[in-house]
């Protein structure tokens, strides 16, 4: 029942009879009494009666401050400001004789004149809500004492806002709440909203990338932050943990440039093929490499690999398999040879650190091309009807049994052959024929690597990432 519609009518209904006001009244869920100007009430419905624990020949007729127990009218009643404004006054009590939270509403009813002939009070019992609230409010606050006393700086997000900073976060800027995150990032700016949205949408729990933020001095320092989604005082919010990386970072950033520079050496044979490379790591050192040698002016020896680990464990992994495979090209020009001698020397000096490689030999003067697998399984053939055949040479990783055999593929190529050598990070585009049938539309080994590296740096940006280290060397003969 609509109760502003029992009140706009209850003055007539008083006038005419005390019994149908009673009907009327009772049939409303809320609680709800009926008070004369001077705090006597006429009037409890049975849900006020029930709520009070009172009969309604106890509480009609009493004074309301009696009825609760009390000598006194309370301080600060609002059924005293509704009868001196005559406007409708509401708030919210705590009433220590139930031990109860009630919010208040009362609406005072006028005569034709203007006098206030009694207040209509509406009740709700909102304990339950308060006592959550307070729940919430403590356990935030012992949330608070946890979060404090973390090593690592910790922020919550709304909206891209930021509505929690803990004293570690607050070093790098002392006045954070309110704030929005993306100001403190301004060159990963529009790469961070792009994840947080993902992270929101998607309800992700962990994801993990590097940024640089910018301190209140404007120097900037390399931070690792791990972000995860969660419901932050009922709204969706992002918690992320920040990690200063700047010395890490610098250690890295050395390695890579050094394997970088590594793989800009052009292909040894200029005027017998043209090469093309790609190498985007998921972090920033690769486990991936690939070397070309020269043998002589016909024969170039190559590899293209992926050892186990990351970062500066893969760095150093690589700089010792790459003088490995040095000293066998000086003394060996044959992938198989080559191939089962490093397996022997993996399993020797790098332990248990296992090998994915793919070796191969282009004989130029022979017009042939050999090509072993060795955890790297698979290669991309294109033959001059354009036929594109996808290869597959097995073989298990380098390191992993002494006495394994490897497979080959002896390929007799001519002018305008294509040959692709890739990671597993590029398996999701070469083992989709669809996706594969996309890029290979490229009349070029040029645009077919440009095309592979945009898509690859757009997916930089994704929450998602590229999920490996990505490697391609392609090869067009003259």
């Amino acid at each position: 029942m609509n109760l502003e519609r029992v009140l706009n009518g209850i003055r007539d209904i008083i006038a005419e009879n005390d019994l149908n006001l009673e009907r009327v009244l009772n049939g409303i869920e809320d609680i709800i009494g009926v008070y004369k100007p001077d705090n006597t009430i006429l009037f409890y419905n049975e849900a006020g009666c029930d709520f009070f624990k009172k009969s309604y020949k106890e509480v009609k007729g009493k004074k309301c401050y009696v009825m609760r127990n009390r000598n006194k009218k309370c301080t600060n009643c609002l059924c005293e400001e509704a009868i001196k404004t005559k406007r409708i006054t509401q708030g919210e009590k705590y009433i220590p004789e139930i031990n109860k939270y009630i919010e208040y509403r009362y609406n005072p009813v006028l005569d034709n004149s203007g006098k206030v002939i009694f207040i209509v009070e509406q009740l709700r019992d909102v304990t339950e809500e308060k006592s959550l609230e307070n729940i919430l409010k403590e356990s935030e606050e012992r949330y608070r004492q946890i979060v404090d006393i973390s090593p690592d700086a910790i922020i919550i997000t709304v909206d891209g806002e930021l509505v929690l900073a803990n004293k570690e976060a607050l070093k790098y800027h002392n006045n954070l709440i309110g704030k929005s995150i993306y100001k403190y990032s301004p060159d990963f700016a529009k790469t961070m909203y792009t994840r947080m949205n993902q992270i929101l949408k998607n309800k992700i729990k962990k994801t993990t990338f590097d940024y640089k933020i910018v301190l209140s001095d404007n120097k900037k320092i390399d931070v690792e932050i791990c972000s995860s989604y969660l419901v932050y005082k009922g709204k969706p919010a992002i918690l992320s943990i920040i990690r200063d990386i700047t010395e890490r970072k610098r250690e890295l950033n050395s390695a890579a440039k050094i394997q970088k520079e590594l793989l800009k050496k052009p292909f040894p044979l200029m005027d017998k093929a043209h090469m093309e490379t790609l190498y985007i790591p998921s972090k920033t050192v690769s486990g991936d490499f690939f070397y070309t040698h020269k043998v002589n002016e016909d024969l170039i020896v190559g590899i293209i690999g992926d050892v186990s680990g990351k970062g500066v464990t893969a760095a150093l992994n690589i700089s010792a398999f790459n003088v490995l495979f040095n000293e066998e090209v000086l003394i060996n020009d044959d992938p198989s040879k080559i191939v089962k001698s490093l397996n022997k020397k993996v399993a020797k000096y790098l332990g248990e650190r296992y090998i994915a490689v793919c070796c191969f030999s282009f004989d130029f003067k022979k017009k042939e091309a050999k090509i072993v697998g060795a955890g790297i399984n698979q290669f991309i053939y294109h033959d001059d009807k354009c036929n594109i055949k996808n290869r597959i040479v097995r073989g298990p990783f380098l390191g992993m049994f002494e006495d394994s055999e490897f497979d080959e593929k002896i390929i007799n190529f001519k002018s305008g052959n294509k040959f692709y050598f890739f990671t597993d990070g590029l398996d999701f585009i070469f083992d989709n024929d669809e996706i594969k049938e996309r890029y290979f539309k490229s009349s070029t080994i040029t645009e077919l690597k440009k095309r592979i590296e945009s898509d690859l740096k757009n997916m930089l940006t994704d929450v998602d990432g590229i999920k490996d280290d990505c490697t391609l060397l392609a090869l067009e003969i003259k």
